[in-house]
């Protein structure tokens, strides 16, 4: 039996697309989320097989959720459930993925469900081998959505206890601690799902660097480069705001070259 969550901001859409996957005989909905806070604390309660997730969300939309989704220990399988094809199916085409489109016609978003229910079952089988295919398609719908700018990144306030998008240019560093990462601005920081490598490999393109194996850092906040005699440095950076707060921070001899390119040093 395929054990699922389906998360979808109207309750009526999350009790049909609920029964009409228990009405196969192959789907256990084991939780209902209406909103992406509820999704994640949900998904990792019952760490579900296959996650339906509501694209077209407001504050939070489907595609961010998802992002925080991959870079659980054991995530789900994402099957993304929307009422609009105009980027979806394009999206769709370029990993293997499914997706539900809604439809008014309680037989036409029927057969829709039993077709994606029989992808997902052969999905679960092969699952161990997908999860690189997961993040990367992730990443790219990431891409492809417009209304989600890259510089914009999803993550869990665990004080808040909400998902909430992070402007990456205030962001100074995220350093490893155990298997995530904290993202560390002028305010706060933020313990996150993400990993170190996932991080570089969506902030990269924001001007971040890996300086060794457990932090990033942002560029445009390097105040000093001290040299320590071995081939390494210590990276004194600033605030933000005139003060140099984080001096504790070394660039590893392997990647000191490739921090003097990127500075244009």
């Amino acid at each position: 039996m395929i054990r699922a969550v389906v998360v979808d901001d109207q309750p009526t859409w999350a009790t049909i697309i609920k029964d009409l996957l228990e009405a196969t005989g192959k789907v256990e909905v084991v939780g209902q989320a209406f909103n992406g806070t509820d999704c994640l604390e949900l998904v990792e309660k019952t760490t579900p097989d296959v996650l339906f997730l509501d694209i077209q969300m407001p504050d939070i939309g489907g595609i961010e959720v998802a992002e925080v989704v991959v870079t659980l220990d054991h995530p789900p399988l994402i099957v993304f459930i929307t009422g609009h094809d105009e980027y979806a199916v394009k999206a769709f085409e370029l990993a293997a993925i499914d997706y539900v489109l809604k439809s008014d016609k309680l037989e036409v978003l029927q057969d829709r469900i039993a077709t994606t229910v029989a992808r997902v079952e052969q999905a679960v089988k092969q699952k161990a081998a997908g999860v690189d295919v997961l993040h990367e398609m992730v990443a790219q719908l990431a891409r492809l959505q417009s209304s989600v700018p890259l510089y914009m990144l999803p993550i869990k306030d665990y004080e808040e206890d909400t998902v909430r998008l992070i402007d990456s240019s205030l962001i100074i560093y995220a350093a490893r601690e155990g298997e995530r990462a904290v993202l560390h601005t002028a305010e706060k920081a933020f313990p996150t799902y993400y990993t170190i490598k996932r991080l570089e490999q969506r902030l990269t393109s924001q001007g971040f660097m890996r300086i060794n194996r457990g932090l990033l850092v942002n560029l445009q906040y390097i105040e000093h480069l001290i040299p320590v005699g071995d081939g390494s440095y210590d990276v004194i950076l600033k605030d933000g705001s005139g003060g140099m707060l984080f001096d504790d921070l070394t660039v590893s001899r392997s990647r000191a070259k490739q921090l003097f390119t990127s500075l244009g040093i």
